[in-house]
């Protein structure tokens, strides 16, 4: 007896339903301890809030600083703009400040940073006064800068001291150590904020943490972490990889391709067969036309006609044999290359008179043959019509051709069903037509053409 294999499938259901049992017994053991695990998750978030202000008003402050420093040294305008874009209408100093005051209140923490806030206003002054003096000193229009600016008149001194004076008078007021001294105490406002702030989110905290089990936490968080992980593991698997593999193999038993589907890998594969896939069946297609098809004029070859032969009910079908006229004389005078494009030309003319339904075949050089299927000898003036037609087409010499004829042995299967017996009497009637100088029509009988 074979074996059976492992159910996959089995295995994961079973596996996600006693994980899940577990789970809801240790959700409900650990429930009463998840509201202290709450509260100290709001004082840590809270902690998160204020200590992203106290670092707005700290990275606003020297923002600002790098932004005056860069202009003072390049005197270009972009930076004296961006001063005042921060400090007029970004103001991340002044929200960051309203922000902690909503929160904190009037607490040790606040006042801390309302003095950093305050020191940093300060020195927005010093700032001012270097931007004046590099604006005098590039040479620069100073009714072309913000008011604050404009009203800062420069000393007698001052306004005596060369461009290069000047300039470095201005960088000296934002490089020296009073300025550095004065940013390192905005500096130590705002992390005497943080420290205060922490102080007291860590005694929230501690008192939050000695209030749970720490061995009911501790398991608790390793089992929902083991069951996270394997719950994770698991609908990866199934959506990833089991079921994509699983539809898969529908596809393949149906001969189909793959949908691309599942994980990075799966998709690389299923696209890899699809392409062997495509590939085989372009190949399978190709091979059996070649096999039925003449490459030359794309109609039926010689087996394709072969098979017609013998899968056609000729009671209600008739053979028609065609011969083009003359044809080694097209090749002698006019090439072989006219030669073939005069096979097309035959080709193609077939193909246009006769229905869909027949089936048009080249089974020789320039021998050709049309079943015509749901007919009778009822329906011999149309054949002759149609070739007719034929002849006054190719006689007409189109596309760069000389002007040639075909002619044509008809046989209807009413007459005979017997498939030899058909084949005789067209060729015979071909042949007949052929014997009278050609470009015309004869339907066989048994005995005779007429």
């Amino acid at each position: 007896m074979r074996k059976r294999g492992v159910s996959i499938r089995g295995i994961h259901l079973m596996m996600a339903f006693v994980i899940l049992v577990v789970a809801i017994l240790l959700l409900f053991a650990t429930y009463r301890t998840s509201m202290g695990y709450s509260r100290m998750r709001e004082y840590t978030e809270s902690y998160i809030l204020w200590e992203r202000d106290a670092d707005d008003l700290q990275r606003a402050s020297d923002y600002l600083t790098e932004q005056v420093r860069c202009f003072v040294e390049t005197g270009k305008r972009e930076y004296l703009d961006n001063y005042f874009e921060e400090a007029d209408v970004t103001r991340r100093r002044e929200k960051a400040l309203e922000s902690i005051r909503e929160i904190a209140g009037d607490s040790e923490a606040y006042a801390s940073l309302e003095a950093a806030m305050g020191e940093s206003v300060a020195l927005m002054e010093k700032e001012y006064y270097a931007m004046r003096l590099a604006i005098a000193a590039y040479g620069l229009d100073v009714r072309e800068f913000p008011k604050v600016l404009q009203a800062f008149e420069l000393t007698e001194e001052e306004a005596l001291l060369s461009s290069e004076e000047m300039e470095k008078r201005a960088r000296k007021m934002v490089f020296d150590d009073v300025y550095h001294m004065r940013k390192e105490t905005i500096a130590a406002n705002v992390q005497a904020c943080l420290d205060t702030l922490a102080k007291g989110v860590g005694e929230h905290q501690k008192a939050a943490t000695d209030a749970l089990d720490k061995m009911m936490f501790r398991e608790r968080t390793l089992i929902i972490i083991a069951i996270l992980a394997t719950l994770f593991t698991l609908l990866l698997t199934t959506f990833l990889v089991i079921s994509p593999l699983l539809r898969a193999v529908v596809f393949i038993r149906a001969d189909q391709p793959i949908p691309i589907t599942g994980s990075n890998e799966f998709q690389f594969l299923a696209k890899t067969y699809n392409l062997m896939y495509e590939a085989n069946q372009e190949k399978t297609e190709k091979l059996a036309y070649d096999a039925t098809h003449d490459q030359l004029t794309g109609i039926h070859n010689r087996s394709g006609y072969v098979f017609f032969l013998k899968n056609t009910d000729w009671q209600s079908s008739a053979l028609l044999l065609f011969d083009v006229d003359k044809f080694k004389r097209i090749n002698d005078e006019y090439g072989h290359e006219t030669g073939d494009n005069a096979i097309r030309k035959v080709a193609e003319a077939l193909r246009g008179s006769f229905r869909a339904q027949d089936h048009v075949c080249r089974i020789g050089g320039d021998e050709f043959a049309v079943i015509m299927v749901h007919t009778n000898s009822d329906h011999i003036d149309l054949v002759k019509s149609k070739v007719a037609r034929l002849n006054e087409t190719l006689g007409a010499g189109q596309d760069g051709l000389p002007p040639f004829h075909i002619s044509c042995g008809v046989a209807y299967g009413d007459k005979t069903q017997d498939t030899e017996a058909v084949f005789r009497i067209a060729d015979a009637a071909l042949y007949q037509v052929k014997s009278e100088g050609g470009c015309g029509c004869r339907v066989g009988s048994g005995e005779s053409a007429a």
